[in-house]
């Protein structure tokens, strides 16, 4: 059984209350957290005021030896927010594109399937893990309730580095226990607002590439406009070892992050024109962004 490797990361800036978190770009990276499934204490990485170029090259080159080595990467939102994130910071968007594409993102594996967002406590609470650390401690002893990511990049510019690499090591331990839990019970379980047990059955943890050949949810019955995947892969370049060259030709749909690549090439167009051909996939491509804070 592939070893997993929980990933998550802290921001530098803040990002504002309203509109998308794209428009705060660049946010800089203060620390990033592995959990890995066969150690007992997460690997952390850091910098102040933030993480530099070369320190966000060689986090993403150490997400790439685990890889290599057989670990198999998850994150909670990693595919529109963190992977994005670190492609800005360390200027590797193709290395960072590859990464996302071959881990497991649970909440995307959520959207695609259901139609709809998940935050990470709903999903923690219904697989009876402990939530996301409310409480932390200052360096004058204090104590600080109510802590969470929108906090953490004004913690660390004031130097409350062990405050923030606390709350950041509860969120990987948390999420590789989740992702544990979702392999070995075969589910994802949530409560709604209105108290429903949802069970959305996981056979296996499919990678966000796998995601895009699940059928589309039925999502008539939502009163707004359902995520649409194109969001999620937007950010990405090309990627020259799985775009294809020469005359276009119909595609798997196993491959439908590859519409979002390139909008002014040609390819691409007849790509898309191919895919909307299908009365099953002809859905607008619109872009939107996801209503959850980072790590929800």
């Amino acid at each position: 059984m592939p070893r997993l490797a929980a990933f998550d990361l802290e921001i530098a800036r803040e990002i504002p209350d309203h509109g998308p978190w794209k428009s705060a770009a660049p946010l800089g990276i203060t620390c990033a957290a592995l959990a890995l499934s066969d150690q007992a204490e997460p690997r952390f990485f850091q910098g102040a005021p933030q993480m530099t170029r070369a320190a966000c090259v060689a986090l993403v080159r150490e997400l790439e030896n685990l890889v290599r080595s057989g670990y198999v990467l998850v994150t909670w939102n990693g595919t529109a927010f963190d992977f994005p994130v670190l492609a800005l910071e360390s200027e590797l968007p193709v290395e960072c594109a590859e990464l996302a594409l071959a881990h497991v993102d649970l909440m995307v594996i959520v959207t695609f399937k259901r139609g709809h967002y998940l935050g990470l406590q709903k999903a923690l609470d219904g697989a009876g893990i402990a939530g996301k650390r409310q409480q932390v401690q200052l360096k004058d002893g204090t104590q600080l309730d109510g802590m969470s990511g929108k906090l953490a990049p004004q913690l660390w510019a004031r130097g409350e580095h062990d405050a923030v690499l606390a709350y950041l090591r509860a969120d990987v331990v948390q999420l590789l226990k989740l992702a544990e839990s979702v392999r070995e019970s075969g589910a994802i379980r949530w409560k709604s607002s209105k108290g429903n047990l949802h069970i959305l059955p996981v056979p296996r943890l499919w990678t966000v590439r796998e995601c895009f050949a699940f059928d589309l949810p039925d999502t008539a019955w939502m009163s707004v406009e359902p995520p649409q995947r194109a969001q999620f892969v937007e950010w990405m370049p090309p990627l020259d070892d799985v775009i294809p060259r020469g005359e276009y030709e119909a595609r798997e749909l196993r491959e439908l992050p590859l519409f979002a690549y390139a909008d002014e090439h040609e390819y691409w167009h007849a790509f898309r024109r191919g895919l909307t051909a299908s009365p099953a996939l002809a859905r607008p491509i619109q872009t939107y962004e996801s209503p959850l804070a980072p790590g929800e």
